[in-house]
């Protein structure tokens, strides 16, 4: 019996010292602006569907619900849990040297993605990067979309015959990149491209609607500006009505879908899809699959993709990397390259 006791007791300590050397996981921990925003949850669910498919990697998801400082608690408890890798889809981006302040200080590797800090940002860390899209380049592609829809058919947008087309813009922060980008550059590369075509440019007939990437915000902005501009109770544009809608991501143009479905004659008569085309067209970002289903049902008339596959296998490929070391350089063993500094780009492409 002694005997036997002895040889649990060894075989005990023996398990023990094995898990004491053993290699732990890998532990990383992802940040979330919003879980509420439609398109990253889109990528957030192929993170997660990537990563239970990878051995030796455990996960925590945090969602800031828009708040910085929430975030950044939630940071500050990672780092205090000895998180071997930080991965930050950030609330402000103007809060970002202050998180990689925090990753460099605490030795942690860092990965940006989705919303974009500044150079001097991953600058301040060589253990700092960047996956994201071209700020502007969704905004060309929104102004190709407009100009498509419009050379198509000018006459029938244009509802007071006036041969002016205004539009309403659906915009998000002030200080964030992609907003910027997509309010600017999708009027400018529209007017652009009508001019080629005789047409005059674009009218916006109202200030930028701030909608913070939000569909019920969007959906109120949008009914405010349509009771400002009204149309006759019997169906006739007065003397000037919205005659186009340009969002800076999906989740707003469909909020303006959405009013437009309970606005005009016997209520319901604009982009219901029932006549086969959108009665005013309405574009977004992200071909997130609700907006995909508007267009295809005539609701609404295009967006630009915003690849949440391609993304979420980038940040994966950028936290396998990590794992192997190689935190200075994410990109080796990878298919990706930096662009500019330790910045990866996804590509957009129209949809419509």
């Amino acid at each position: 019996m002694k005997k036997s006791l002895f040889a649990v007791g060894l075989a005990a300590l023996l398990v023990g010292l094995g898990g004491c050397t053993a290699k732990s996981n890998y532990h990383v921990d992802i940040f979330i602006y919003k879980y509420a925003d439609t398109y990253i949850g889109s990528v957030r669910n192929e993170v997660e569907k990537l990563l239970n498919a990878e051995e030796g990697i455990e996960y925590r998801f945090y969602d800031a619900d828009g708040s910085q400082q929430t975030q950044t608690s939630q940071i500050d408890t990672a780092i205090a849990r000895n998180s071997d890798l930080l991965v930050t889809n950030i609330v402000d981006t103007g809060a970002g040297e202050t998180v990689a302040g925090k990753a460099k200080t605490a030795k942690t590797p860092i990965i940006f993605f989705n919303r974009e800090v500044s150079d001097e940002t991953i600058n301040s860390y060589d253990e700092a990067a960047f996956i994201g899209t071209d700020p502007d380049e969704a905004g060309y592609m929104q102004g190709q979309l407009i100009f498509d829809i419009l050379k198509e058919d000018y006459a029938k947008y244009d509802l007071n015959h006036d041969g002016v087309i205004q539009y309403l813009m659906l915009r998000a922060d002030l200080d964030n990149p992609e907003a910027n980008g997509r309010t600017t550059y999708s009027v400018q590369e529209a007017n652009r491209l009508l001019a080629t075509i005789g047409k005059p440019a674009l009218a916006n007939i109202s200030s930028d609607q701030m909608a913070g990437w939000d569909l019920g915000i969007a959906r109120t902005m949008t009914e405010t500006v349509l009771s400002q501009h009204p149309f006759t109770v019997s169906g006739n544009p007065g003397p000037s009505p919205i005659e186009f809608i340009i969002a800076n991501n999906d989740d707003m143009a469909l909020g303006a879908v959405e009013a437009l479905n309970g606005y005009g004659p016997e209520n319901g008569h604009y982009n219901t899809g029932v006549d086969g085309s959108p009665s005013i067209p309405v574009v977004g970002v992200d071909a997130t699959a609700t907006a995909q289903e508007a267009i295809t049902a005539h609701k609404m008339s295009g967006t630009v993709k915003q690849d949440g596959v391609a993304m979420a296998k980038a940040i994966v490929a950028f936290i396998k990397s990590a794992k192997a070391g190689n935190s200075k350089d994410y990109t080796k063993d990878t298919e990706y390259e930096y662009r500019s500094g330790r910045k990866v780009r996804i590509p957009y492409a129209i949809f419509k």
